[in-house]
């Protein structure tokens, strides 16, 4: 879209930052409006750009005489306001007088500096008049001089104002349009001229660059986010189909803080000086230099900028993000730093590392280098804090923090921000433009680094507390035992299948003679739709009964469904299959497995008995065998039987864990976050056990879980005594103990 150029065009570049035609805006045509007049009305007061310098020549007339000289009595130029107060003593009336000193100036004037004062008579007063000055310097009458020859000699009219004349005290009010000349107005003459020296608002309907300058743009998006959230604000909490739910708060404190940052940045590098209302104006220093302009500011920050990429490294700057705090002290308990800025700065310690270098203790070697880093102020507040600024766990985007860390690619080594010194080179042309970030070696305490960059993610793979897992395959076969009887059902015959179910039927057959809860049948039958019809497509049993020496009764009822029946036959003769009893449900079957049968000793194919497993969740988001249907008792079994279940697809464990992902324990709940994996060895190496639970330690015999890569297996051993590698204080230890004889009573004194 082409950059806007009218009212009407920022309106609509607004409402596209915040997501139309996408997302439905809710603000009212006149809030938009209202947020466009106060941003307008805001850059054309404090922004430098919204105002320009001009000097307007007025004309003294005799009315600005007359008025100006009125003496506080009933007459031209006197405002009277009229003071009442009523009481037991009667009612008092006072009459107020206020001189009318003033000449009104147009509206587009925002503020006033100074003014000059000349006139058209000839010259009097010998050659120690200012007139007479001013004529020595070629500056001839002035209403023949044009404003730019005034503007060039300016610096002459200052000295000799100075030196010559008194200071003429002058008021202002931007809101009254006045400006109040406190002189001796009876001394003036008509037809003189003064000069005001003065600022006026840039009109953006004659100059429509304004609409389309960077901080009326944002300052107005801004204004509308607030706003937008301001009126979701009521609906908090109110869920639209789908679960989702109306947070205007966040909106509105979106639009605060940018709205925030935007007046910050104002007062850094935009505002003018505070122009509403001048008084006595005596400068100290030359108003005709002005100690550091926006462009000289821009020329250096330029320079610097161009410096730094010809003479600096490219480093990678890592902020801290906060996972967690403590609600007490705010204390930092969990950071992580996931995201990575490529950023040029040029390396102060030139010489060397600084800090104390490397230091020998009885703790171990400890490593203090220290490296001082400047960079661009303008290149983060441009290029990294926008990025930061939308994330979340970000607490200050708007400059480095004292925390972050920096990839310093020269040594291959991470370096913690200490301090952030903003103020050096100090207001160089009224203006900072460099950070300078003093940094120490970043000494790792299980925080998470995962910055997608290898060099820098491997600094710390083999550091902090760091503990083992021996895992396997997380799938396991299931095991059961038959059990053996006579007397049973051979084989149930659906003689009607009914129709109308809405739900599963209930299959009821009657009691074994033996008395034996054990000995009785029980079976479930599974329906089946075929034309929008639902009926029974089959009955299976789960227990094939005993001792029974006639066919049982069934009853099928309930199910919503009608006419269904079933009729059976039994053996009395041989043993069959009546029964499986689950010893082990194995675990991680995708589908139910196949479980496979033997023929009975001397027996015949027909005479096999078959089974059908069925499989459930085992709590762990895997299935297990919960129980084996007798889909066919079989006969003539001598012996029980060696059954057997197919294995899980499992049972070799499933996928590959990811570096830095978090891990779960799925019976303990306790989680970890990788450090290493060995799929060949089946080693898992972990550091931070316990983030974000209470628990500290993972089960032998329990599935892990990786909750980013999915890959799931079981532990067989949880080797819970962690390996502090960067502790390095146990080699010197252990040395230690070489030197000193402990079976003395004082190995440090006398014997």
């Amino acid at each position: 879209m082409a950059a806007p150029n009218s009212r009407g065009q920022l309106i609509n570049f607004g409402l596209r930052k915040l997501g139309y035609p996408v997302l439905e805006i809710n603000l009212d045509t006149d809030q938009i409006h209202d947020a466009l007049d106060d941003t307008l009305q805001l850059y054309q007061e404090r922004h430098y750009n919204g105002i320009e310098r001009m000097y307007l020549k007025y004309k003294i007339t005799q009315e600005d005489i007359d008025r100006g000289s009125a003496k506080g009595t009933d007459g031209v130029g006197i405002v009277t306001t009229t003071g009442i107060s009523t009481n037991t003593a009667g009612t008092v009336s006072s009459n107020f007088y206020e001189t009318s000193n003033f000449i009104a100036v147009p509206d587009h004037v925002v503020g006033i500096n100074r003014i000059f004062k000349f006139d058209t008579s000839s010259i009097s007063g010998g050659m120690f008049s200012i007139k007479y000055q001013l004529f020595l310097n070629d500056l001839y009458y002035f209403n023949s001089v044009n404003l730019l020859q005034y503007a060039m000699t300016k610096t002459y009219l200052e000295d000799i104002d100075f030196l010559l004349t008194t200071d003429k005290q002058i008021r202002f009010n931007q809101r009254q349009d006045r400006l109040y000349l406190d002189i001796d107005w009876g001394a003036q003459q008509k037809d003189d001229f003064i000069v005001i020296d003065c600022f006026r608002a840039l009109d953006p309907e004659e100059y429509n660059q304004v609409y389309n300058d960077p901080f009326v743009k944002r300052y107005f998006v801004a204004l509308m986010k607030k706003q937008w959230g301001m009126n979701l604000i009521k609906f908090r909490g109110t869920k639209l189909p789908g679960g989702i739910e109306l947070n205007g708060r966040e909106i509105y404190d979106d639009g605060v803080r940018e709205l925030e940052e935007l007046r910050s940045r104002m007062m850094m590098d935009y505002e003018t000086p505070p122009l509403d209302f001048i008084g006595w104006w005596i400068m100290a220093l030359n108003p005709h230099f002005l100690q550091g302009s926006r462009g000289e500011q821009r020329l250096v920050q330029s320079l610097i900028n161009e410096h730094l990429k010809i003479y600096g490294v490219e480093i990678t700057f890592i902020p801290r993000k906060f996972v967690n705090q403590s609600t007490i002290i705010e204390e930092v308990t969990a950071s992580k730093f996931d995201d990575n800025f490529s950023l040029e700065a040029y390396v102060d310690t030139y010489d060397g590392y600084a800090g104390a270098g490397d230091v020998l203790t009885k703790f171990g070697m400890s490593l203090r280098d220290e490296v001082t880093l400047t960079i661009s102020k303008e290149r983060f507040e441009e290029f990294i804090a926008p990025f930061m600024d939308a994330d979340d766990d970000i607490e200050l985007s708007s400059r480095p923090r004292e925390g972050d860390l920096v990839f310093f690619p020269l040594g291959q080594r991470l370096f913690e921000i200490k301090f952030v010194e903003h103020e050096e080179p100090f207001y160089q042309l009224g203006s900072n433009y460099v950070y300078k970030l003093k940094c120490e070696l970043f000494e790792y305490e299980d925080e998470v680094i995962d910055t997608s960059i290898d060099a820098i993610d491997t600094q710390v793979d083999d550091v902090g507390y760091i503990a083992t897992l021996q895992l396997v395959g997380v799938g396991r076969t299931a095991t059961t035992t038959p059990v053996l009887g006579t007397g049973y059902i051979r084989e149930i015959f659906l003689n009607n299948d009914g129709s109308g179910f809405t739900g599963t039927p209930v299959v009821s057959i009657s009691t074994s003679p033996s008395g034996s809860t054990g000995d009785n049948a029980t079976a479930v039958a599974f329906t089946t739709s075929i034309a929008n019809v639902t009926s029974i497509d089959k009955i299976l049993l789960t227990n094939a009964g005993a001792n029974y020496t006639t066919p049982p009764t069934i009853t099928i009822s309930g199910g919503g469904g009608t006419g269904a029946a079933a009729t059976c036959s039994i053996n009395t003769t041989s043993n069959g299959i009546i029964r499986f009893t689950m010893t082990d449900n194995g675990i991680g079957f995708g589908t139910a497995p196949i479980v496979t049968i033997p023929i009975p000793n001397a027996g015949i194919a027909s005479d096999r008995a078959v089974g059908i497993a069925s499989i459930g969740d085992a709590g762990n988001g895997f299935n297990q065998v919960n129980s084996i249907f007798v889909s066919n008792p079989g006969a003539a079994y001598t012996g029980s039987p060696t059954i057997t279940i197919a294995d899980p697809e499992t049972i070799s464990g499933i996928g590959t864990y990811f570096f830095n992902e978090i891990v779960q324990g799925m019976r303990s709940g306790t989680q970890a976050r990788v450090k290493s994996w060995d799929a060949d060895t089946g080693i898992l190496e972990v550091g931070n056990v316990g983030i974000g639970t209470t628990t500290t330690g993972f089960f032998a015999g329990e599935d892990i879980k990786g909750l980013t890569s999915g890959a799931l297996f079981s532990v067989s051993n949880f080797d819970d005594d962690t390996d502090d590698k960067y502790n390095e204080g146990d080699i010197f230890e252990s040395e230690a103990d070489l030197i000193i004889d402990f079976t003395e009573s004082n190995p440090f004194g006398s014997f």
